[in-house]
């Protein structure tokens, strides 16, 4: 077997900066914050850090609209701050990943300002401009933000065009100097010290070059022919500096994984596919969108598709959805603890690099928000206009926003019962969540049975046994519809993962192949009773990890 890649048998944590530690004081979480918290991150057993991004940025979508690609924003600290902190994860043997937007910039990026100005700025084509038509826009695309994806410019008689926010312009990777702009970022911050990206909206880097109407908007800019040629490049510079990548590729179907994540030809080292999490884009606000019928189905074909070759980057949240406790799990005080567990567990074990965003591994929940006017995200303020134009009470619009909108994951890292969570001593960018009261850090670390010590212990399994890295994934397919239970297995062992992911109580057979075979109970969240040599009885959210051995 080939010496495996550092990331492969890793885990990653994923920070959202603005909202994991605040060490001065102005509300908003920063990079020497970061830095404070470096001992518990070590205390995790975590292989790297994702952060999300930090650069200069007026933050209409959180940061996501990249003012300046080779600086730090100002309400994180300095270039020098973030100079330490590489320095210091480092020394601690924590490598560290970067946010890469490459799809497009701010509006108040220098690029942009110039190429709204004069249509013969050498940065006007950076960007994507076109005539309008018929006295309207240039063709029927759309935002995935809603409405138009086209935006006039007046000084040029143009309109350029926007996947995202009107103040997020899409750059052209049609121009080969734009190309080669973006190339130069990735080598200054890859000589600044950092180990990897993560590829923002990597599959809409091309765009459908006839700007012809379109059927569905995905027809227009995602994974479109010729992309490759754009990835490959990136793919070329990944290579000579040894760093690692990992794709955001919505909409990519599992039987092209290996295409873009084959270790010798493909574009990544690891992707995030969202089909278990997110049913396409335009079911992003609904409450029917969970299914673990379907989870189990999706999760098991990206398994098998990237069976052998390939690898895929494991996760149940990030900075873009609910919390996973209140969308898999529940927060019912009773089996909250238990729930997370079960679906922390659930994904953890299968073939891939895990990872945790902030306060996952407390189980922390959505926050409750109770009026439109505590919501900052501007996909989720854009979803409530929406609601209310189409005749929505405002009851059920602020219900869907409260459930699904990105919020939820934004709130301030819960490190202790303190005010504010313990995560500023002054105040907070965003309202702190209520449970901060009962789920924290502080009051975590003394409890055994706590969420936060279950992932310290499925960290140190997954590290340290290679049959959870690198062995075989059978889904078993004939347990109930909300039981999810799969093996992994080679040569050496078999491990036998189970979870109830629901508040009733199952039974679960082993399969026959294994029902004889001498096994132990490993790691659960005390909802599993062995009835028989071969029966299990789960109760609400029980999870159990069994280990035969050959």
């Amino acid at each position: 077997m080939t010496k495996a890649n550092w990331w492969q048998h890793g885990v990653g944590y994923q920070i959202y900066p603005k909202s994991f530690f605040d060490s001065n004081g102005d509300g908003i979480g920063d990079l020497a914050g970061i830095k404070e918290k470096i001992d518990y991150l070590d205390s995790l057993n975590i292989d790297f850090v994702w952060l999300c991004p930090i650069y200069k940025s007026p933050g209409i979508d959180n940061g996501y609209d990249i003012a300046d690609y080779r600086d730090v924003d100002p309400q994180y600290g300095s270039m020098a701050d973030l100079d330490i902190l590489i320095r210091e994860l480092h020394n601690h043997n924590i490598k560290i990943v970067m946010d890469m937007v490459l799809n497009h910039s701010s509006d108040q990026n220098q690029w942009f300002l110039d190429a709204k100005r004069d249509i013969n700025s050498k940065y006007h084509d950076y960007y994507i401009w076109k005539k309008g038509k018929d006295g309207g826009t240039p063709n029927n695309w759309t935002s995935l933000f809603g409405g138009s994806a086209w935006q006039y410019n007046e000084a040029t008689d143009e309109y350029y065009y926007h996947l995202y926010a009107k103040q997020q312009p899409d750059l052209n990777w049609e121009n080969p100097q734009l190309r080669h702009e973006m190339h130069d970022i990735i080598k200054f911050w890859i000589k600044k010290g950092i180990d990897g990206f993560r590829l923002d909206a990597i599959t809409h880097l091309k765009k459908l070059q006839t700007f012809e109407d379109v059927d569905n908007p995905d027809q227009a800019s995602r994974n479109i022919p010729g992309i490759e040629v754009f990835l490959r490049e990136l793919k070329n510079i990944y290579d000579d500096y040894g760093v690692m990548t990992v794709g955001e590729v919505g909409a990519v179907p599992p039987e092209s994984a290996i295409k873009w994540v084959d270790p010798d030809t493909g574009y990544m080292d690891l992707l995030f596919q969202f089909d278990h999490v997110n049913f396409g884009d335009e079911h992003k606000f609904d409450f029917a969108t969970k299914s673990i019928p379907t989870v189990k189905e999706k999760l098991t074909a990206w398994q098998n598709a990237a069976a052998g070759q390939g690898n895929l980057g494991l996760f149940i949240e990030n900075h873009d959805l609910p919390r996973a406790v209140s969308y898999f799990g529940s927060e019912e005080k009773a089996y909250r603890n238990r729930s997370a567990k079960a679906v922390g567990l659930m994904y953890f074990m299968m073939k891939g690099t895990p990872f945790i965003y902030q306060g996952q591994e407390l189980g922390m929940i959505n926050d409750h928000i109770e009026s439109i006017n505590d919501v900052t995200d501007i996909d989720s303020l854009r979803h409530y206009r929406e609601r209310i134009q189409a005749g929505y009470n405002t009851q059920m619009a602020l219900h869907e926003v409260a459930f699904k909108g990105r919020d939820n994951a934004r709130t301030p890292m819960q490190w202790s019962a303190k005010p504010l969570a313990g995560f500023s001593q002054n105040t907070s960018w965003i309202k702190v969540a209520d449970s901060s009261k009962t789920i924290n850090v502080a009051e975590e670390e003394l409890d055994s049975q706590s969420v936060l010590n279950f992932y310290r212990q499925l960290i140190h399994l997954k590290k340290t046994d290679e049959t959870l890295q690198d062995g075989q994934y059978t889904l078993d397919s004939t347990t109930a519809k909300n039981v999810i239970a799969y093996r992994r297995f080679d040569t050496h062992a078999t491990w036998v993962v189970v979870a109830n992911l629901s508040n009733k109580v199952e039974t679960y057979q082993l399969p026959q192949d294994l029902a004889n075979h001498t096994y132990q109970a490993v790691l659960g969240n005390n909802g599993c009773n062995i009835q028989q040599q071969d029966q299990l009885e789960l109760a609400a959210w029980g999870a159990i990890l069994l280990k035969f051995e050959k």
